[in-house]
């Protein structure tokens, strides 16, 4: 028989809508996949058994490192890959990991988790690394009621071993907000810490496990006590996760509202951990809600300089790329910095070229500030439209934003630009819809009409159309703005025009 290089374990229970797709991302790479079921009522066994699973049927004994293990005795591999349903390992991650669990000098391998924590891939991601490659022995076992553990337990047994970062990828998706409310994963949690907190009290690993579930359940009195009392334990300096304390403690106290307990706090963790991004976002944040726009921008800069935080670091997507480069236009807009302004959203556009915010606020900044003919050529001189949606997407946010003049003058500009007949066929066809003040072919077309609505007017209040409110005030601020003779004056009126509400594209 061919050796089995690699086992992967599972526990699972009723988890029929994840549990096909997770062992469909592991086809090529596990030479056998042993299941721990802990008493499943739906499709999930009949799935299993058809990707030649083996099964071990487990009675649910509130302890998943016991959970874990029983599915570990049974394995054959030299090594051990866990994963949850709910998990699916990336498609180019398999070559990397057969090639380093052929090196010797390995005893453990780290992984990237992608946490997908919006309802859909788009809207957020945070990323650590998580050692989920460990080669068998039966002297290596997890540890803990919840969180279970494997790393100590490789410790003792192969001191003198590396464990190895890799780039490799699993996403998780137990996350989504659907996902934890329908599997009630938060009240189970909650439940397994204080058990495991019982036991051993003196544990900080648990205390900072309940505070991130005190967070989840929007509880940041309750976190920010727990994230406190790990920061204050002897062994804090030694802990891995270091860093997340500091991180969450401020994040705690920005729900709370003590914005400047966390920009001290935040403060304090770029100093102890000066190469982690998301301290110094989390800094510009804080001081920008306490008014301090000079500070906040340098901090977000310093963010910017930085980057994407080093992998040993517990981090978010965007932070030090498109979320940090949008906050920064964001500064930079009340600052009033025209140049910043279209530096920092270009560059959120160039790092997350989905990101349609940057384009809707530099249009509307444009706009408030009196000059939105400028808008066309600002955006032709610093992004590239390779195709027709592109451009359509673009001179549509402009039509939403109120600068139709600008759209159609995008739309001229790559109409007389294009080579091919058809393209500038369909361009012109766009311009003389827009001219004619039909906007049903350009996306984003009925955005402004809903930003603008008197949605929440009461019972007997008169609906305005789709120029509504917003417009007719921003009109009034228009004209007023055009009558002020000093540049303070005309810079004050922006100001409050950039305060309307607007569609932004989120």
């Amino acid at each position: 028989m061919r050796r089995k290089l690699i086992s992967l374990c599972m526990i699972v229970k009723d988890e029929e809508a994840f549990l096909a797709d997770c062992l469909e991302s592991v086809q090529g790479i596990a030479d056998e996949i042993i299941i721990v079921d802990t008493g499943s009522t739906d499709r999930t066994i009949e799935i299993a058994a058809q990707y030649g699973a083996v099964m071990v049927h487990y009675k649910w004994d509130h302890d998943f490192a016991k959970a874990r293990n029983a599915g570990v005795e049974r394995a054959n591999g030299e090594w051990i890959l866990f994963l949850d349903a709910d998990e699916r390992l990336d498609a180019s991650t398999k070559g990397q990991l057969l090639d380093f669990v052929k090196d010797k000098s390995l005893s453990a391998l780290l992984l990237q988790i992608w946490n997908i924590v919006g309802d859909d891939e788009g809207q957020g991601a945070t990323i650590h690394p998580v050692l989920r490659l460990f080669r068998s022995d039966k002297q290596i076992r997890f540890e803990g009621r919840i969180h279970e553990q494997i790393a100590p337990s490789v410790l003792r047994r192969f001191p003198d071993r590396r464990f190895h970062l890799t780039e490799a990828i699993i996403r998780h998706y137990g996350y989504k907000h659907q996902v934890v409310e329908s599997k009630g994963k938060l009240k189970r949690n909650m439940e397994l810490l204080k058990l495991a907190i019982a036991e051993e009290p003196e544990n900080s690993f648990h205390r900072y496990n309940i505070g991130v579930e005190h967070l989840r359940v929007g509880e940041p009195a309750e976190a920010l006590a727990a994230f406190r009392l790990v920061k204050n334990s002897a062994d804090f300096e030694q802990l891995n996760y270091a860093h997340l304390v500091n991180k969450y403690e401020a994040l705690s106290l920005q729900l709370l509202g003590r914005w400047q307990e966390a920009a001290e706090a935040a403060s304090e963790g770029t100093v102890r951990f000066p190469a982690y991004t998301d301290l110094w976002h989390y800094k510009a944040l804080a001081h920008a809600q306490l008014g301090q726009l000079p500070e906040a921008r340098a901090a977000a800069e310093r963010a910017i300089e930085l980057g994407v935080a080093p992998p040993q670091y517990h981090t978010e997507d965007g932070m030090g790329t498109f979320r940090t480069a949008y906050l920064l236009g964001r500064l930079c807009e009340a600052l009033q910095d025209d140049q910043a302004v279209i530096r920092y959203y270009v560059l959120a556009l160039r790092m997350k070229s989905s990101l349609l915010p940057p384009l809707f606020r530099l249009c509307a900044y444009y706009r408030s500030s009196g000059r939105s003919g400028a808008i066309s050529a600002v955006l032709a001189s610093k992004l590239h439209c390779p195709d027709e949606r592109s451009i359509l997407k673009v001179a549509g946010v402009m039509q939403a934003s109120g600068c139709t003049q600008a759209a159609l003058t995008w739309l001229e500009w790559h109409a007389s630009m294009e080579k091919a007949s058809a393209l500038k066929e369909s361009l012109t066809e766009h311009i003389t819809r827009l001219k004619s003040g039909d906007n049903s072919t350009l996306p984003f077309g009925d955005k402004l009409s809903a930003a603008n609505g008197n949605e929440g007017g009461k019972a007997g209040e008169i609906q305005i159309n789709s120029q509504g409110w917003r417009d007719r005030a921003d009109d009034r601020l228009a004209a007023f703005q055009k009558s002020r003779r000093t540049t303070l004056e005309q810079r004050a009126v922006t100001a409050i025009r950039l305060q309307l509400p607007f569609y932004e594209g989120w």
